[in-house]
């Protein structure tokens, strides 16, 4: 019946009154745990220019929320190899580069992603629908889609582009209703975002501005219908502020269980040493295998 019950919604109006409403899941990072928490059957969309680190910085915070919350992940990337991937995480868990490593820390490290992590064959294209149908037969925690332009669609009838991005939109929407598996998209800015740099009398003056959530490749869509919204930015040309990345929250449409916006011009800020990233010399990946 499409018409819920009166009554419907009663007892988590007063389970949030009481305060046993749990929130999302952080890694341990304050700044970034007060504004982004991992949430079931989330729609997340994260977007940033080419070659500033999106998918590795991506891959980072997945594998923390596995080390520290035993969250499982299937990934599709379009861009990068599972082989590239699979070593981008051997160094960032060691923070050492793998020739480094002697074969036996190799295979032992490969044995704990591959339970955290599954990667869907790259050497096809899918459309979303088949990707989703593959999502959906693993028993992972959360999905990664990188990036939606590699994705197939169907360009046949009259449908314009921002209407298949709503069709996309509303697609992965059902699919995390459904499923309560949280889906991660990876997209890129309009080309118009990367000649915006930041005015004279600003200290990062005249360099590229992050993009605004506004910017995404395929319009106001996107935003609309996710749940979380997240810019991924670097400044890849400074001479001091290269290995920084930035990490922007622009939409956190359920703040109840956690999350925020970060302030303008205050992104969240992590430097990249060492295969790996920390905040404020936080490192959670570091800490637990020191631990």
């Amino acid at each position: 019946m499409a018409i819920l019950s009166d009554g419907y919604g009663l007892e988590y109006v007063m389970d949030y009154k009481n305060g046993k409403i749990k929130k999302g899941l952080g890694i341990g990072i304050k700044p970034l745990d007060e504004v982004l928490r991992y949430k079931q059957g989330q729609m997340v969309m994260v977007s940033g220019f080419p070659n500033v680190g999106k998918t590795y910085f991506l891959m980072w915070y997945l594998l923390c929320h596995s080390l520290i919350n035993n969250l499982k992940w299937v990934i599709w990337s379009g861009e990068n190899t599972p082989e590239q991937l699979k070593i981008g995480l051997i160094q960032m868990i060691t923070q050492s580069k793998l020739e480094n490593l002697n074969e036996g820390n190799i295979k032992t490290l490969l044995q704990k992603i591959d339970y955290y992590f599954k990667f869907v064959d790259n050497t096809k294209l899918y459309t979303a629908q088949e990707l989703l149908n593959i999502f959906n037969k693993t028993d992972a925690d959360g999905c990664l889609i990188d990036p939606f332009t590699g994705l197939n669609s169907d360009r046949g009838g009259r449908v314009s582009q921002f209407d298949r991005n709503y069709l996309f939109c509303n697609t992965v929407r059902e699919f995390c209703n459904k499923t309560k598996k949280t889906v991660y998209i990876n997209t890129h800015p309009i080309s118009e975002a990367a000649r915006r740099v930041y005015k004279d009398g600003h200290p990062l003056a005249p360099y590229v501005m992050a993009p605004k959530s506004s910017d995404v490749e395929g319009g106001m869509s996107f935003v609309n219908r996710t749940d979380d919204f997240i810019t991924i930015h670097r400044i890849t040309n400074h001479p001091t502020l290269w290995n920084n990345t930035f990490v922007h929250v622009q939409k956190v449409k359920n703040t109840m269980t956690g999350g925020g916006i970060t302030p303008l011009d205050e992104p969240i800020t992590f430097e990249y040493t060492y295969n790996t990233f920390t905040c404020g010399g936080v490192n959670p990946i570091k800490d637990l295998i020191n631990g």
